[in-house]
């Protein structure tokens, strides 16, 4: 990708929100800033998810995660948090406050200014990403004082 494309592609702002999602007795969660309102009637949303995450095995037809809106002042510790990278197995909400969401029962982070659960419609295929269409079943805002961070890149080739 020619330079000043991938420095305009890079201009576009997206926010800062972790995904959660729990099946049985497993968990996992990432980062995300390729989400999207996408629908009106039902309500939807659309979120990226790399093909080599964790949480991808989750997010398939029918599956439910939390989306988790991280706050524009405090949204860094539980950012680097999630940006870990963690060992097969282990417990990526180890030190992390949250509660199970009361619909499909997620996590809910307590870092988070919202949430809303969701459950996965479709998916759309890309070279290297799942686009992921999902109803939003619920939620809540939890801190109405805060916006949500909003992450800017330089370049459009490169989270």
């Amino acid at each position: 990708m020619p330079g000043d494309v991938a420095k305009a592609l890079g201009r576009i702002s997206t926010g800062l929100y972790i995904v959660t999602a729990a099946q049985d007795n497993a968990r996992s969660a990432m980062v995300a800033s390729w989400v999207s309102q996408a629908s009106f009637e039902p309500l939807g949303l659309t979120i990226s998810v790399a093909k080599d995450r964790a949480i991808e095995s989750m997010m398939q037809v029918n599956d439910k995660f939390v989306l988790n809106c991280l706050g524009e002042k405090d949204f860094e510790p539980i950012m680097k948090h999630f940006l870990k990278r963690f060992a097969a197995g282990a417990d990526r909400f180890q030190g992390v406050e949250y509660f199970p969401a009361p619909g499909n029962k997620c996590p809910v982070l307590k870092d988070a200014i919202a949430y809303m659960e969701c459950q996965v419609v479709s998916r759309m295929e890309t070279p290297d990403h799942w686009i992921t269409y999902a109803h939003v079943m619920g939620g809540e805002v939890i801190n109405s004082d805060q916006k949500t961070a909003v992450h800017r890149r330089k370049v459009g080739n490169y989270y």
